[in-house]
């Protein structure tokens, strides 16, 4: 599970509104949010809080990021 501190980059951000073409935007998450999915009885989605290194923040699916590197600490 990614985790507050963990350095991750964008699979894919053209999509995005004001967003870089560059594929690699890398950033920190900063939280992680558990939602219930609607529809679903025992799902969750994990939502990440993010500050990208060129100062933007965006709030993204887990599966649209990958981890670069995790924070190491307790598990």
């Amino acid at each position: 599970m990614i985790k507050v501190g963990d350095l991750v980059k964008m699979k894919e951000t053209s999509h995005y509104p004001g967003a870089t073409r560059d594929r690699n935007v890398t950033g920190v998450v900063v939280d992680v949010v558990l939602g219930d999915t609607p529809g679903s009885r025992k799902a969750e989605e994990h939502w990440l809080k993010i500050v990208f290194l060129d100062g933007t923040k965006s709030t993204l699916f887990h599966d649209e990021i990958e981890v670069v590197t995790e924070i190491k600490g307790d598990k």
